[in-house]
């Protein structure tokens, strides 16, 4: 059971706010990804034969990489804070608990859409998204 429970003007009035935050995690997300591969690399390298210009390379995008992580637990953490849930950071897909015909169901929003037009159940994901219906509590 959901702490806070949204209404359809509720949800679509923190989109503004989300999205800009939910973007910057993408970006964040995606950088450390290309960081993290380029660190295989180097260990690979640095393995080898001991370089110590890789070896500092190294150590300062492990560095880099933990500030980016950091900045990805406290946006993730912000978003939660609103009581919605971060369903798939990759797309930018968030879910907001709501109630319809008295039963709980989450409000489905993926970045890029102009406003909540799609719900599903709560046992269900984005691919049973279904058309709003003016049926909630």
């Amino acid at each position: 059971m959901a702490e806070k429970y949204f209404t359809l003007e509720e949800a679509n009035h923190l989109l503004p706010r989300l999205g800009p935050i939910l973007a910057h995690l993408i970006a964040v997300r995606r950088e450390m990804e290309a960081k993290q591969h380029r660190m295989e690399a180097l260990r690979a390298h640095v393995r080898g034969n001991g370089a110590t210009a890789e070896g500092r390379a190294f150590a300062k995008l492990k560095e880099e990489l933990e500030s980016m992580a950091q900045q990805l637990r406290q946006g993730i953490e912000r978003i939660h804070g609103f009581g919605c849930q971060i369903k798939d950071l990759d797309t930018g897909l968030i879910d907001f608990p709501a109630r319809r015909r008295g039963q709980e169901v989450l409000l489905c929003w993926k970045l890029g859409e102009d406003q909540i037009t799609f719900w599903h159940g709560t046992q269900e994901g984005f691919s049973a998204r279904k058309p709003l219906d003016g049926e909630f509590d």
